[in-house]
């Protein structure tokens, strides 16, 4: 009798365990006091450049922003703070000239200065898919600019690449969470 109540006792006491374990693994991620827009604006204050990759991550159960701000001569990494804005991590990278004044960097700079801002890629995608940004991200491969940007509501998710000099969607894909985990 007392074996089956010590084992009925650890079933009991390992489902707790293990349902708490299951519930936190499921919490949801943290929400930053400050939204994306606010951190943008802090940045362009900061730093002279164009943001050319935003993107919300958790960090320890903490919201941290990763921006990165480029100019002419110099590349910025930035991790801030999702609640205060304070800047926890700066990466400065000088982009460095040839002799004849021009790098690979400068003439993507130069193509830069062409496209749409980060504000209309997001305003595009937004139009298709009302959702909060999670992450944006300007990309360039075969001399073409790309937005990446993903957007969430609730269960929904949605991805966009959008052409950076016209605005074009190339690629939508929206995706609805499933509850059921096998």
């Amino acid at each position: 009798m007392k074996k089956k109540l010590g084992i009925i006792i650890g079933t009991i006491a390992g489902a707790a365990i293990l349902g708490t374990g299951v519930y936190y693994s499921n919490a949801d991620e943290a929400t930053p006091k400050l939204d994306g827009d606010k951190i943008k604006s802090m940045v362009q204050e900061q730093y002279d450049g164009q943001i050319t990759e935003f993107e919300l991550e958790t960090d320890r159960h903490k919201a941290v922003y990763e921006v990165e701000v480029t100019n002419k001569n110099v590349e910025y990494d930035l991790e801030l703070d999702g609640d205060s804005g304070e800047v926890l991590k700066e990466n400065k990278k000088e982009i460095n000239q040839t002799k004849n004044g021009n790098s690979e960097q400068a003439q993507i700079n130069a193509a830069k200065e062409k496209l749409i801002s980060m504000e209309e890629a997001k305003s595009i995608a937004k139009k298709q898919f009302d959702g909060k940004v999670m992450s944006m991200e300007l990309d360039g491969d075969d001399n073409q600019f790309i937005y990446e940007i993903e957007l969430r509501n609730g269960k929904k998710e949605a991805e966009f690449e959008i052409h950076a000099e016209n605005g074009e969607i190339l690629k939508q894909e929206i995706e609805i969470e499933d509850d059921h985990d096998f």
